[in-house]
């Protein structure tokens, strides 16, 4: 089975430390005596900064160390979201043996034994990312440099609801779009399925599509859940192209399962940037 990878959420854990040491003096030959409150460090997550334990005062300083001795810059300790990294490629770790490590993330491939580009689930242990509903964005960047005339690439967005507990795909409910190089530029369409054919797949976005020109683009994924209802509203951004509507799942949702590049017809897209806000 392949290895799967936590998206979970994490937040820097702050502990009370008060330490008393050396007053400093400033301009004024005024002292101070640091109180230092510590703040443990956190792994950063595929959507979240993590940061280096440090030390900081109600004086405005910060520190690396519990004496104060050692002063340091204001978020000298963040450690940038995976997602925002080349080290996103270590996150899409489903249907990934064509692809490789780009020098902003990850470079997709198609992989031929399952018909499929890239993919990444949202929690290793049960598949989802949890979500109450509200209004959320998950966004990424394309750079389309590598596509020729008739080359495509294919993104889904899945979602997770629950049966008996368990956390299942959601398979009849996705947000896809494709975009397609042709002779003039670029189009952009969202797609009502993926059929694994070259031929009717590029039709599909092709057909209708919105046409842009540049080759390293962001797509937003924007979406709410009304849980009363079951209905969400979305608005997929491609380009600066919007495709908006709404649609009424059959059971309540309970999260997001993963982000897919359903499939491609040629390899080198590079999908960097990760984001959710």
């Amino acid at each position: 089975m392949k290895k799967l990878v936590t998206f979970a959420l994490s937040a820097a854990c702050v502990c009370g430390l008060a330490l008393g040491i050396a007053a400093c003096g400033d301009d004024n030959d005024n002292s101070h005596t640091h109180k230092l409150m510590k703040v443990d460090a956190a792994s950063a997550t595929f959507f979240e900064n993590g940061n280096s334990e440090y030390y900081t005062c109600d004086c405005g300083k910060y520190f690396s160390d519990s004496e104060g001795k050692n002063e340091i810059r204001k978020d000298s300790w963040v450690i940038a979201a995976v997602g925002t990294t080349a080290d996103a490629f270590d996150a899409f770790t489903v249907y990934n043996s064509a692809s490789t490590k780009g020098s902003k993330g990850i470079v997709c491939g198609l992989d031929t034994g399952a018909n499929a580009g890239p993919a990444t689930y949202f929690g290793e242990e049960d598949k989802n990312l949890e979500w109450d509903g509200g209004k959320t964005t998950i966004g990424f960047m394309l750079d389309l440099s590598a596509l020729e005339e008739n080359d495509f690439t294919i993104w889904v967005l899945a979602f997770n609801k629950q049966e008996e507990g368990e956390y299942v795909h959601s398979g009849t409910h996705e947000l896809r779009i494709g975009v397609a190089k042709t002779e003039t530029g670029f189009v952009a369409n969202m797609l009502a399925g993926v059929g694994f054919d070259e031929t009717a797949d590029l039709a599909q976005i092709v057909d209708g599509g919105k046409a842009f020109t540049e080759d390293d683009i962001a797509v937003t994924f924007e979406m709410s859940y009304d849980k009363s209802d079951s209905n969400m509203t979305y608005t997929l951004t491609v380009a600066g192209q919007e495709f908006s509507g709404s649609t009424v799942f059959e059971a309540q949702l309970a999260g997001f399962r993963s982000l897919w590049n359903a499939y491609l017809n040629k390899d080198g897209v590079e999908a960097y940037n990760f984001t959710r806000v």
